[in-house]
């Protein structure tokens, strides 16, 4: 296979796909960039004209994504699927069919159950279903799935937080070399809880309207993941489930799944510049990888495994947007804004926040401000550049390691994607912090976290 990579086609014109393009320009100079999107109105229409892109305004579907892709899709191309409810692994199979890399930023069907009390396809589902093509996928075209900035780089920054963590307790001397050594790292570190911490503080100057649905990222996959059953990686030292707890009969089994839509329930977190938050437990691919990639076996027995999850915290006028969720359904939702050009002030605080048992709790992560994030890349906010340069260094990546099938974040070599990305992201933070969830929560248990449920 060629990794002379002629063009990059890129399946959603939306904010990400808008917000990568001056990154892709600069990293894959001299690149044919394709875009595909069922809507492309006047703003778009500029900004390919501004870069310079190929577009064809088509509604991908199951039934003609085929046939649309074949014409274009040459080996060693990229093929970047930054839409939703767009088959993750449909268009695994077809890329690598072609000869072509794929990439996404979380994993997707063609759609989603809806139900009653929200959506009835779970992450877990999803990463099960693309995961069971991995073995048959060895030595074809890299296929790197669910790698944004969370799920994605987040991942990175755990390997580098336990390395941290190592280093400061005396207890590592080199870096662990395979999967089962950076599990026994973190059980040898004690790391009962991985948060994925994220708290957005940008704003913007007009008041969000009646109706109106308001995001720093994307409404239609925030949306999804709200209305998704609550997800988390559960952890060995967890005692019992939540109510409304299950776990799984297939699979890793490494996560569960709580009978109540994420953005119904908030858990107790912290960042160092906003400090004590709460956040929406959110439920994301990297909350099951993570758990499943830090499970340490002995003799083929599971010993340890950490609980992680997502605690966000998203911009304000997001969170006032929810009430229009409040039905279960996004029926009252009439409108939707991106913060992007308005946003007068802001960062978005985004790291991991890894929590031991024997060792003082260690923050890692990004505060990167709009301010910067304008500088270091037009058409983008803060939220945007964490997630598109984070995408670009695992195609970077691809391009160097061509043939290595389907992969998740903590698969990556980390120097590599840390080294790339870091400089979008920074400035980044580090703190050590004795911190817990509530006064004499020594055990971390996920029930010490869980604030409350609302009233659906």
């Amino acid at each position: 296979m060629t990794t002379n990579t002629a063009k990059i086609i890129i399946l959603g014109f939306g904010n990400i796909g808008q917000a990568i393009s001056p990154l892709l320009k600069k990293h894959f100079g001299g690149l044919e960039i394709w875009v595909i999107d069922q809507h492309i109105n006047q703003h778009q229409e500029a900004l390919i004209k501004d870069h310079g892109l190929h577009a064809i305004q088509e509604s991908v579907s199951r039934e003609n994504y085929q046939a649309l892709l074949s014409p274009i899709l040459k080996a060693g191309d990229f093929l970047l699927n930054l839409a939703t409810s767009i088959s993750s692994r449909d268009l695994i199979a077809c890329a690598q069919a072609h000869g072509a890399f794929y990439l996404d930023s979380c994993i997707d069907p063609w759609e989603y159950t809806a139900t009653q009390s929200g959506i009835a396809t779970s992450n877990y589902q999803l990463r099960e279903h693309v995961l069971e093509a991995r073995a048959a996928s060895e030595g074809k075209p890299t296929a790197i799935v669910a790698h944004g900035a969370n799920p994605g780089f987040v991942s990175i920054l755990v390997k580098r937080a336990l390395l941290d963590m190592a280093t400061t307790a005396g207890i590592a001397s080199q870096p662990p070399r395979d999967q089962n050594e950076w599990a026994k790292l973190a059980r040898d570190l004690d790391v009962r809880v991985i948060q994925i911490s994220e708290r957005d503080t940008q704003v913007g100057a007009t008041v969000r309207s009646e109706g109106e649905f308001v995001n720093t990222w994307s409404v239609d996959g925030f949306v999804t993941e709200c209305l998704q059953p609550a997800e988390l990686g559960w952890g060995t030292h967890e005692t019992a489930l939540p109510q409304g707890g299950h776990k799984h009969d297939f699979g890793c089994q490494a996560a569960i799944s709580i009978d109540h839509p994420s953005f119904t329930l908030k858990v107790k977190s912290w960042s160092p510049n906003y400090l004590d938050f709460e956040g929406f437990l959110i439920t994301h691919n990297e909350a099951i990888s993570l758990a499943d990639y830090l499970t340490y076996r002995v003799d083929g027995r599971i010993v340890y495994r950490p609980t992680s999850y997502y605690a966000y915290h998203p911009c304000d006028e997001a969170v006032e947007s929810l009430s229009l969720l409040r039905d279960l359904t996004p029926a009252k939702i009439t409108s939707s804004r991106i913060l992007k050009d308005e946003i007068r002030s802001g960062i978005d605080e985004l790291g991991v926040f890894l929590l031991s048992g024997k060792h003082p709790a260690y923050w890692l992560g990004s505060n990167l401000s709009i301010g910067k994030a304008r500088k270091m890349a037009r058409d983008n906010n803060a939220t945007s550049l964490q997630v598109v340069s984070s995408l670009v260094a695992a195609m970077a990546w691809a391009r160097e390691n061509p043939d290595r099938g389907i992969l998740e974040s903590e698969d990556l070599d980390h120097e590599f994607i840390y080294q790339f990305t870091e400089p979008y992201w920074a400035p980044m933070a580090r703190q050590s912090i004795q911190w817990s969830p509530c006064e004499g929560a020594s055990e971390l248990l996920f029930a010490d976290f869980l604030i409350k449920q609302d009233a659906e």
